[in-house]
């Protein structure tokens, strides 16, 4: 880390980078479904079903590489006073799809949730103009595939992906990652907007002589879909002139719309969305002020948040409470039935009570991968069917169990016990067929075992007193769940006025709320990105150093949102390694970004 203390002292600090910033996903999951495989799951299901689970894959990172990067497009035209002016604006290379890069499925999708994930990934869709420039600057033209809707079902799935085969026969050729149009109609943003309503405006699938098949029209309800509909996103972001800027100030503006728009300025710029609906991170802190999550769902009765004492980690003196007062089981679940790889946590209150043994017992946890509609080990009437993290009460048994046909499993190869009461941090990551369980941050177990390969997750209640009244149900705090390794590190840089600095913002996402993070730094390339430490090649001293510092730009605790967001002035010119981790206080990694390399500029 040559010459890293003197930029400390200086008070410049850190990164920047000379890639532009991905698109803001997590990494795509082993375990993650293939465009083909995807296709069963949406025959027969109704649009508001489809959506739903394209909404989880997609935000779960369930997205070809080819399409997390943005392509530069640059026209120069004249404003509205004639005067030449200059915008830059990042489009994806195609329509948004879901699987791998070997095999994926562009998908229509109404303009409802188009307008969700642009919303989600700070991206705009775009206009008819812009459209007629992404085509223009695209190096690989298609022919469009049509069907005729009197001879097929342009609205099902079925012939959604036979157009997806069509379409790569065409596209195969060449490289992914081109910018490719042809392929689709877009969902576009239009002044349309602002007179019709619940009606989605499409426009495009030029032909190689650059005339579009489809003129600007909005007669469609905005729950329609068909084959020849895509999503392309393009970032919010612009620049004008070198200038950045927004495409709904250009859009706006009296003088700059013509840049981007050729209907004349316009202040509706996106569809009418109602909240989006909960996804990857699922936080909960079962706060004072009630669930933060709209889609806990219980098994038998509601959920009920209270006071309790002692206070978990980190908490607010409130937890949420899951037992049926009249005994059995009982669960709170979320996420969906058809979520693969997933990382599910809480604080749990263990109460160790021996003396109440022959009575009976009960069973705290948290589950993954649930296919029995919150069962978590089974009620009388359902067996279970998942993967769960168990602690019992009656002698401190702990679990690793798999629960299937009726038959509970612990896959510890040896009883382990913790007879005492405490709050202790329960964590199941599921990875394709790996399971990894570990409790306050360390690992009890990794294995691997295929017998649940999706469902839902949350958190498990069982009893089995001949007292009722000796339930206390399972009282859970500081709930967190995710996609393994989403964890990430970016950066946005802007300029001072100094061309000797900049001002760099440091953003860490997808972090455990109130967790410690800690984001190492080094000048040295070494062996970037197979370097000792996470892919980094940082003495001992300067880990050590950095850590010790207390600085923000180093280390701090994620906000309530699991973010950790710095912003420092920086020497431009410098190139710098980093990696962020969410580590506990105890300094055990918990979960770790891919090593990123920045250039301050």
């Amino acid at each position: 880390m040559v010459g890293l203390s003197r930029v400390l002292a200086t008070g410049a600090l850190l990164l920047g980078s000379a890639a532009a910033q991905p698109l803001d996903l997590p990494p795509r999951s082993a375990g993650a479904r293939t465009g083909a495989q995807l296709l069963p799951l949406l025959q027969g299901l109704t649009v508001q079903q489809r959506e739903e689970l394209l909404w989880q894959e997609l935000t779960a990172g369930n997205v070809p590489g080819f399409l997390r990067s943005f392509v530069s497009i640059t026209r120069t035209r004249a404003d509205a006073q004639g005067r030449p002016r200059t915008v830059t604006f990042d489009v994806l290379p195609d329509y948004l799809a879901l699987g791998s890069d070997a095999d994926f499925f562009r998908m229509p999708m109404t303009p409802t949730l188009g307008q969700q994930l642009a919303d989600r990934l700070g991206c705009s869709l775009p206009t008819r103009r812009m459209v007629d420039d992404i085509w223009a600057a695209a190096p690989v033209h298609l022919d469009p595939v049509t069907f005729s809707p009197t001879l097929y079902d342009i609205l099902s799935p079925a012939l959604f992906w036979q157009h997806q085969v069509l379409i790569e026969q065409q596209r195969a050729p060449f490289p992914l990652g081109l910018l490719v149009a042809g392929t689709k109609k877009d969902v576009v943003i239009s002044a349309l907007l602002a007179t019709v309503q619940n009606r989605v405006v499409i426009y495009g699938w030029h032909r190689p002589n650059g005339v579009p098949i489809q003129p600007l029209y909005g007669g469609h309800v905005d729950f329609y879909a068909d084959y020849s509909h895509g999503v392309r996103l393009v970032r919010s972001r612009v620049t004008v002139d070198g200038a950045a800027t927004t495409i709904a100030a250009v859009l706006a503006d009296p003088v700059l719309h013509p840049l981007l728009s050729d209907e004349g300025p316009f202040a509706t710029v996106r569809y009418p969305v109602s909240s989006a609906p909960d996804t990857f991170p699922f936080i909960d802190p079962f706060g004072a002020a009630g669930f933060r999550l709209t889609s806990w769902r219980a098994k038998f009765t509601a959920p009920t948040i209270v006071p309790f004492a002692p206070r978990s980690p980190g908490g607010d003196g409130h937890v949420v409470v899951v037992a049926d007062v009249r005994g059995g089981t009982e669960s709170i679940r979320c996420g969906h039935p058809t979520t693969t790889d997933q990382v599910a946590q809480a604080d749990i209150y263990c109460d160790y009570r021996p003396w109440l043994r022959s009575d009976g017992y009960e069973r705290v946890g948290v589950f993954v991968r649930d296919r029995a509609a919150g069962a978590f080990d089974g009620t009388l009437s359902q067996q279970g069917a998942c993967y769960a993290l168990t602690w019992d009460s009656d002698d401190g048994r702990l679990r690793c169990l798999r629960a299937n046909a009726g038959t509970l499993t612990d896959l510890l190869p040896q009883p382990r016990y913790l007879p005492s009461t405490a709050w202790r941090r329960f964590r199941i990551e599921a990875r394709a067929d790996e399971l990894r369980f570990c409790l306050d941050g360390v690992e009890l177990l990794r294995t691997n075992d295929a017998t649940h390969p999706h469902g839902e997750f949350g958190i498990g209640y069982h009893e089995s007193f001949a007292t009722n009244a000796n339930l206390r149900g399972t009282r859970a705090d500081n709930w967190f769940a995710d996609v393994p390794d989403a964890l990430t590190l970016s950066y946005a840089s802007a300029a001072t006025g100094n061309p000797a600095l900049a001002d760099v913002t440091v953003t860490t996402t997808r972090g455990v709320p109130g967790d410690l993070y800690f984001r190492p730094v080094t000048v040295t390339p070494g062996a970037f990105p197979h370097g000792w430490f996470l892919g980094l090649d940082p003495a001992l001293g300067d880990l050590g150093a950095q850590f010790a510092s207390a600085h923000p730009i180093f280390v701090g605790l994620f906000d309530a949102d699991g973010v950790a967001r710095t912003t420092v002035p920086l020497p431009t010119g410098l190139t710098l390694y980093g990696v962020a981790l969410d580590v506990f206080s105890t300094l055990p990694p918990v979960a770790a970004c891919a090593p990123v390399a920045f250039l301050v500029r």
